[in-house]
């Protein structure tokens, strides 16, 4: 069973491991941060804010049966406009076993049925075609490619570009059973 629940600063641990993994640092740039940044980060984020339209990022730890198996990172980029974007990753043991895709359904349902978020970007590298597929899979329209989007080991990557409304959230026929039952998170 997959399950998202909101990473606290005793989460900082296993993600600095996982964001040193080859497999997961493959297509995002994924900055060197001490243990000390990664606990006050996590200190600092309050899910109950994200109800109120308050705070600008959240973190949801993926768990696969129980066990910590990735993250999902959401930064709120105006919350006048209801705007979002969020990132993901699953550890090296985790990927490739349909985990990534419920995780999100469920995040996609709290935040469309429970905040002010009405628009939710993704950006992926071009060669993740891994992200590709879920985001595809999920609803999520490509918008188009971000031209030397970011440096990766020190070369300029091109990224696609994914968005989700609120409104096509709303339409999808027939909604993810995770959507339905809520998020639990």
């Amino acid at each position: 069973m997959v399950a998202l629940r909101p990473a606290s600063p005793a989460d900082a641990a296993i993600l600095k491991r996982w964001r040193t993994e080859d497999s997961v640092g493959r297509h995002q740039p994924l900055g060197d941060v001490t243990m000390a940044q990664l606990r006050a980060e996590l200190a600092r984020h309050r899910p109950e804010a994200l109800y109120r339209g308050q705070n600008e990022k959240f973190q949801w730890i993926v768990t696969a049966d129980g066990e910590p198996a990735g993250w999902i990172t959401l930064v709120v980029t105006n919350w006048d406009h209801g705007l979002a974007e969020f990132g993901y990753a699953l550890a090296t043991a985790y990927q490739r076993r349909g985990l990534m895709a419920p995780a999100i359904e469920q995040l996609l349902a709290d935040l469309f049925l429970n905040t002010p978020i009405e628009r939710l970007e993704a950006r992926c590298s071009v060669d993740n075609v891994a992200s590709q597929k879920v985001l595809d899979k999920l609803g999520f329209r490509y918008e188009g490619r971000l031209r030397g989007y970011f440096r990766l080991r020190g070369e300029r990557v091109d990224n696609n570009l994914y968005a989700m409304l609120r409104e096509d959230y709303l339409a999808l026929e027939p909604r993810p059973p995770s959507a339905q039952e809520g998020s639990g998170s």
